[in-house]
């Protein structure tokens, strides 16, 4: 876990949205979800219910934020 991992997490929350997050990052959307796939593998628990509207935080992805 970085420090990076976690803005991309907070963007995330901000955004509800892989693709707007990734731009208000200036990042791939492919870059975030990796990011983001990362942070889960070290933190061994989904953080991110992915939708086909957009995403939802875990009830670890909150307390991640927090």
């Amino acid at each position: 876990m970085n420090l990076n991992q976690l803005r991309h997490l907070i963007a995330l929350a901000e955004h509800h949205s892989f693709s707007k997050a990734a731009e208000a990052l200036f990042l791939t959307q492919p870059a975030l979800s990796r990011s983001i796939q990362a942070l889960e593998s070290s933190l061994g628990c989904a953080l991110v219910n992915r939708h086909s509207r957009g995403i939802s935080l875990t009830a670890h992805g909150r307390l991640v934020l927090e």
